[in-house]
């Protein structure tokens, strides 16, 4: 496989930027979590779910909050189309597709209740929920097939950077099935759902902030960065 393109220093310039939208989500969502924490009286850690806040004025926060991470997850996105290696490796491609596609997911999560679109009448509420779950299915399928597709191709790739990466990746995405399976099991039983779900939150979140940084390391290499296709 090619790998002698170079991507121009401009370039590394438009990586940096991305790299920095990899790694804020994860401490946006950590901040973001101890303040709805702190504002929930009662608040469990271990039974309630991770969001906390549903009406109000920190609803509007929270949404917010959702609205700024899906914008950022879009912007790693774009690093990664800039930072992979190889034109013509077409698992990396659609990995980076599918992170642009959580990230939209995620955006719009946030953005249809900030827009007032919660609809009060039954007949409207029974489609828009479907609709909701639908989105939320496709967004975390995204995030799988993201994680799981550039694990993969990178496996195909000899790369320092990237080399154990991509074993990194594989393994991450095992670990989310895994968890997706306790979450279910252990909503549909009750048993301290909040606890898995914040481990299938953090591990989400965790894969953003490491990408962000390998995006950093590779903005930041004072020669022009091999075998990355753009």
């Amino acid at each position: 496989m090619d790998n002698n393109t170079d991507i121009p220093f401009q370039k590394q310039n438009k990586l940096l930027f991305c790299s920095i939208c990899g790694i804020i989500p994860m401490l946006l969502f950590a901040v973001w979590l101890i303040i709805a924490a702190i504002i929930s009286p009662g608040y469990n850690g271990g039974s309630d779910y991770i969001s906390p806040v549903t009406f109000g004025f920190y609803s509007m926060i929270q949404n917010l909050v959702f609205v700024v991470l899906g914008l950022l997850s879009v912007g790693l996105a774009f690093g990664l189309h800039i930072g992979l290696p190889s034109p013509r490796n077409g698992l990396l491609k659609l990995g980076v597709w599918s992170v642009l596609i959580f990230g939209l997911g995620v955006f719009l999560g946030g953005l249809f209740p900030l827009m007032g679109l919660l609809p009060e009448n039954y007949l409207v509420i029974v489609p828009y929920n479907l609709v909701t779950v639908i989105g939320f299915a496709v967004t975390i399928m995204a995030y799988i097939g993201a994680v799981l597709l550039i694990g993969q191709g990178l496996k195909y790739e000899d790369s320092l950077i990237w080399g154990s990466y991509s074993r990194y990746s594989l393994v991450t995405g095992g670990l989310f099935i895994i968890l997706q399976i306790l979450l279910i099991i252990f909503i549909f039983y009750n048993i301290y759902p909040g606890v898995i779900q914040r481990a299938f939150i953090i591990i989400l979140w965790v894969w953003i902030l490491v990408t962000g940084v390998k995006l950093y390391l590779i903005s930041t290499n004072k020669k022009p960065i091999q075998g990355r296709w753009i």
